[in-house]
């Protein structure tokens, strides 16, 4: 898995069978790979009018990448007797335009497949995409067995580089009862500045936004973008929240890089998420409890802004319920690898808006 931050690859591996009409998973070993610093420039400067041999140089080298971070957790499992049956991959997003029903993720399966020699599920959004749907978030189909609860109702909250939230009723058991969108920015705004003003891929713990103040003029011109007034099913990607958020937001091109603006753009994706939640809550979707995953989970700031801005709810990170944050999303790829080489069909329409149900999912078989 390499999400929109596309600072590098997470790999994990877990062990899956059925359970009371749900599934069993349980994180058996883990990996991860940083892209080199020309990888990531490319990844994320990457336009969409770019020369098709850029695109295909990239779809090798993410590939390679992606094959010899399996290859290393291969290792691990080697190490407790084990060996694993398939591989889910991700890909690297590096387009995202559901408004054209049209989406990318390269990160050729080919090369996954040749390095480890173990067949690979990928490719997972675009079946969804061809029935209607956005394609995104898949993100729920992971957050339903891992954090269903008998009792209370659950709101959880993906924040790669873009955030994400699924709101899982009491007793919840089946995806069609869940509501997921795309809230807006997660890690990616916060990156960039982190990345411009202190040389640094991320703001450790908040210590750059803790060291701003928070400008309400850019905040509050920040909310009024068209995307935070979409109603769901939506979702969103670097097309929105990257540089052209930016230029947006200031049009004569003098941004104004700094700690202040760290703390805008962290505030930005705390208030935009919990807006979401509120929402929710208002139209009949009560939230008893918020479990953080993902990288921002990691964000000591973001984190306590979100538990002021949404008590009397708790916020808790993934970790509370048994899985670290940064295996979340490898679940995902997990479970879809699952179902996809069981061939089952799974019903999207509450959560990406597709018209029908879907099997997703690419075979590339091992060589």
């Amino acid at each position: 898995m390499s999400g929109t931050s596309a600072d590098g690859v997470d790999a994990a591996a877990f062990d899956i069978k059925p359970k009371r009409g749900g599934l069993f998973i349980r994180p058996v070993a883990s990996a991860n790979t940083a892209y080199n610093s020309n990888l990531t420039e490319a990844l994320t400067q990457f336009h969409p009018v770019a020369p098709i041999d850029q695109m295909m140089a990239l779809d090798i080298a993410v590939g390679e990448v992606f094959g010899k971070t399996a290859k290393k957790l291969i290792k691990a499992l080697a190490l407790k007797g084990l060996k694993p049956t398939l591989i889910g991959s991700h890909g690297q997003t590096i387009l995202h335009r559901p408004d054209f029903g049209a989406t990318l993720q390269i990160g050729s399966a080919a090369h996954i497949a040749a390095i480890t020699n173990v067949d690979v599920w990928s490719d997972f959004r675009r079946a969804d995409m061809a029935a209607g749907g956005q394609g995104a978030p898949l993100a729920p189909v992971a957050h339903l067995p891992l954090f269903v609860s008998p009792r209370q109702a659950t709101a959880v909250v993906n924040i790669g580089g873009i955030a994400n939230l699924t709101h899982i009723p009491a007793s919840a058991k089946s995806v069609s009862q869940l509501v997921a969108f795309d809230t807006g920015p997660g890690n990616m705004l916060m990156d960039m500045v982190a990345r411009r003003v202190i040389g640094q891929p991320f703001d450790r713990n908040g210590r750059l936004a803790a060291s701003g103040l928070v400008k309400q003029k850019i905040l509050q011109k920040s909310l009024r973008h068209s995307y935070f007034e979409k109603q769901p099913p939506k979702s969103t990607g670097r097309e929105t929240f990257g540089q052209a958020f930016l230029d947006w937001l200031f049009p004569k091109g003098r941004i104004p890089w700094g700690a202040d603006l760290s703390a805008t753009m962290t505030e930005l994706t705390a208030v935009s998420i919990s807006s979401e939640i509120n929402r929710l809550e208002r139209g009949g979707r009560p939230v008893d409890r918020i479990i953080v995953c993902g990288g921002g989970a990691k964000n000591g700031r973001l984190k306590n802004r979100l538990t002021q801005l949404c008590a009397p709810a708790p916020v808790t990170s993934s970790d509370k319920e048994g899985i670290a944050p940064m295996l979340v999303e490898t679940a995902l790829m997990a479970i879809l690898a699952y179902y996809a080489r069981q061939g089952t069909t799974l019903e999207l329409s509450a959560v990406t808006g597709s018209r029908w149900p879907v099997k997703l999912g690419v075979f590339t078989p091992a060589p």
